[in-house]
């Protein structure tokens, strides 16, 4: 028999959810990632960070294969982790990245999917997963038809509980779809205004290449039934519009991206099938893409809570025939190709703290000794700079 838990009721989810809730209030856009990681923390949630015990039974097994998959998929099940963070306001497109190893009282953000990573093969935290896979088993129980796929997929990591879940239930005829730029994110778009603010061109951690997301799948035993999709999504996803889908995950972060994943994915979702969004509460540009597209297209099956950041809601009428490439995605209309593809990116060098500290104190000391070339004046001036840390 399948195991088909789905995170909480509806009663909970409607209970738990407003947009006005205590939860978005700790989440402002203009938060610093310090003090984002003191908010979560306070409210971490009740996932344990175990897998059960592998008992006999098809079953039980399976379920065991999962627990200990999402663990590793989020760098969970051995002795240290690492995270990687940006100091300051993350709004800032320079903001600097850096690494440190988390605590044993801060396991509770990887949980929770609240830190970025650095070797984990997914952000989304346990949580997210066990939802994602809760889904997955759903429409398989119920018999929804159509694929899988996820856009803004970074390492693969959500993907690959996917179709590892597919392939512990026998589903070999259904395909996950892995839609990324696999470059990272490109420079916010002027036609999309709403993206201004929330620029993250500048991140190469956010990077990784089709090759090396295709080994993670490989290194898993995932590599079949996986098709990979890269480039921008405003040229990638139109070209999707004919297909059916049971399950569709929306992580790309800003409006345009998370506009353009609805424009063009929902209206092959199946009736009984899951729209699921990443960010929704925590990022006011993916909230609005959902909000606007759902009020546009007269969409009612209610918003359902899946953590603090990530929500879902299951389609409940039938998907109207749509042809491949109809309609406009773009809202002025801007011809298809005119966005410059964006340029390979090597693996990122990630510094530690300390060594931004050590990079931070030699700009100091060589402005000093450029300024006692200058004389006491100049000298006395850059004494300050010193003082300066790496959160400025």
């Amino acid at each position: 028999m399948l195991r088909v838990t789905l995170s909480s009721d509806r009663d909970r989810r409607e209970e738990s959810f407003t947009r006005a809730g205590s939860d978005r209030a700790d989440v402002q856009p203009q938060t610093t990632e310090e003090s984002l990681r003191a908010s979560l923390l306070k409210q971490a949630g009740e996932r344990e960070i175990s897998a059960p015990r592998p008992r006999p039974g098809e079953e039980n097994l399976r379920a065991a294969y999962l627990e200990l998959l999402k663990l590793c998929l989020c760098d969970l099940a051995g002795a240290r982790t690492l995270s990687v963070q940006r100091t300051g306001n993350t709004r800032r497109f320079d903001s600097p990245v850096f690494s440190r190893e988390l605590g044993p009282e801060e396991l509770a953000l990887r949980a929770m999917g609240g830190d970025w990573p650095f070797s984990g093969l997914t952000m989304v935290g346990l949580s997210r997963l066990d939802d994602l896979q809760a889904c997955v088993e759903s429409v398989v129980a119920d018999r929804v038809e159509g694929d899988v796929i996820e856009a803004g997929a970074w390492r693969g990591g959500a993907s690959i509980l996917a179709r590892a879940t597919l392939d512990s239930l026998g589903a070999d005829e259904r395909t996950v779809w892995v839609a990324d730029s696999f470059a990272g994110l490109p420079a916010p778009d002027p036609e999309f205004p709403e993206d201004k603010e929330l620029d993250l061109s500048q991140i190469d951690y956010l990077a990784v290449p089709p090759a090396e997301v295709r080994s993670h799948f490989a290194r898993f035993g995932c590599e079949h039934g996986v098709e990979l999709v890269e480039g921008l999504f405003d040229e990638t996803l139109p070209t999707l519009r004919d297909h059916r889908w049971a399950v569709v995950r929306l992580d790309g972060d800003t409006y345009e991206a998370t506009w353009v994943g609805l424009e063009s994915l929902y209206p092959g979702l199946s009736s009984g099938g899951y729209l699921i969004v990443d960010d929704y509460v925590l990022l006011e540009e993916c909230r609005r893409a959902v909000d606007e597209y759902r009020s546009r297209h007269g969409i009612t099956e209610p918003i359902e809570r899946v953590d603090w950041n990530g929500i879902r809601w299951r389609r409940e009428s039938e998907p109207a025939p749509t042809a491949a490439g109809e309609g406009p995605v773009r809202r002025t209309g801007r011809e298809q190709g005119s966005t410059p593809p964006a340029k390979p990116r090597a693996r990122p060098a990630i510094p530690t703290r300390r060594e931004l500290e050590l990079e931070r104190e030699l700009a100091d000391l060589r402005e000093r000794l450029g300024a006692n070339e200058d004389g006491p004046q100049g000298a006395r001036s850059s004494a300050a700079s010193t003082r300066r840390g790496i959160d400025r």
